[in-house]
């Protein structure tokens, strides 16, 4: 009786060897696989922002015709309440559209400045802390985006 008990012992705690290492095992694998997918989404979101940085038009909705904007003569945009203005260096656009919905189209170089404002910092003439001159023509900067506003219109590089 005793060899049986010790064989039964034996085999009872390589049972509980064997899932314990199926556990750890298991847990190991679902945690490689949560962070495959977490970089499979961060991959993600940085194409579609280099393919949203490398466009070089807008398409907007504007006197009923799909008007096609190149995003390099944009220099800001104005909500206008239900309707949004969009002005280039050569002229102007209305179109019903909402601002953060053009915002969530626009590459990285156009920065909110005002719940109202979206500029191109390209086109950007100077800053103080409380406004922006694009087009001789001087934008406010609110509380709520100023930081990160001030922030990035310093980082912009110099033009000489």
């Amino acid at each position: 009786m005793n060899t049986e008990a010790v064989n039964l012992e034996g085999i009872s705690i390589f049972m509980l060897g064997i899932t314990l290492y199926l556990i750890v095992f298991a847990t190991s694998f679902i945690r490689l696989v949560n962070q495959f997918q977490k970089k499979e989404k961060l991959i993600a979101t940085l194409k579609s922002d280099n393919k949203k940085n490398e466009q070089e038009n807008i398409l907007v909705r504007v006197d009923r015709k799909n008007q096609l904007i190149s995003l390099n003569k944009l220099a800001y945009i104005e909500s206008l309440n239900d309707y949004v203005k969009l002005v280039t260096t050569e002229s102007e656009f209305v179109t019903r559209e909402k601002i953060t919905n053009l915002n969530k189209k626009l590459p990285e170089k156009f920065i909110r400045i005002h719940r109202s404002f979206l500029v191109n910092s390209d086109k950007v003439n100077s800053f103080t802390t409380t406004e922006v001159n694009i087009l001789k023509t001087n934008l406010p900067i609110s509380r709520t985006y100023k930081k990160k506003a001030i922030e990035i219109l310093e980082s912009l590089p110099q033009n000489p």
